[in-house]
């Protein structure tokens, strides 16, 4: 990579003046940040805009919020996605754009996206991998943005229990309610699900709990204005 260009990935764009784009870029260590970009021209076949999910490689200028790109080039070509797994890049993109603060930097924000986007493209042969690869990513966003999700210990820093039921209680963890099959019991997740989330064994009821999981964690985090990708999932 040439001095003074870093890589980066295009989160969305918007039209800006005359022949120029609005980016949501994504960098290493800087995080999300917003920047103005001319439009591509004939060296880059033609096109409109600059493509998403591919790494390139951009030099910034500017010291205020908004940046100015010098230069935009590709290092490598766009992962290619299909059905609900460019649904599921777009919800990646969107996520981010989302709930990251702009100008917030982050040591393994970009890393976390990049690994998922390659996830993403080595699962599609495999439509059973999809809701793995997205709860992961959830789980590990969350963590960047200071909301861990600790699936050993309870909010006592007691061991989970696979026949107890939790329930998720902010700034504490989770919260035992009862035990399966006890009568009376409350309701809320199988301690043998969230221990399943916590090793990768994702079976139907570890994935249902693991989205409703995130669902919960990240809806403070969106408010109630619905994620667009989210509806071409049930398109």
């Amino acid at each position: 990579m040439q001095p003074g260009f870093v890589p980066a990935f295009l989160l969305h764009s918007i039209a800006f003046r005359d022949n120029q784009l609005l980016l949501d870029l994504l960098l290493p260590e800087q995080g999300r940040l917003r920047a103005v970009a001319r439009r591509p021209g004939k060296k880059q076949g033609g096109r409109s805009h600059w493509p998403q999910f591919a790494l390139l490689s951009v030099q910034l200028t500017g010291r205020g919020e908004l940046k100015t790109v010098r230069s935009l080039e590709e290092l490598q070509p766009a992962l290619q996605f299909q059905g609900d797994f460019l649904f599921s890049a777009m919800y990646l993109n969107e996520l981010l754009c989302r709930i990251w603060p702009q100008d917030v930097g982050s040591d393994h924000l970009f890393s976390l996206y990049q690994h998922s986007l390659l996830a993403l493209e080595a699962a599609q042969p495999h439509p059973g991998l999809l809701q793995p690869v997205l709860r992961n990513f959830e789980l590990a966003l969350l963590t960047e943005l200071g909301v861990p999700v600790d699936l050993e210990f309870d909010a006592l820093q007691q061991p989970l229990d696979a026949q107890a039921l939790y329930q998720w209680q902010p700034e504490a963890g989770f919260i035992r309610t009862g035990t399966i099959g006890q009568t009376n019991s409350g309701s809320g997740w199988s301690g043998a699900s969230l221990q399943a989330i916590a090793r990768q064994q994702w079976h139907d009821d570890a994935l249902r709990v693991a989205k409703q999981l995130s669902r919960t964690l990240l809806h403070p985090l969106l408010g109630n204005k619905p994620l667009a990708s989210r509806a071409l999932f049930n398109r």
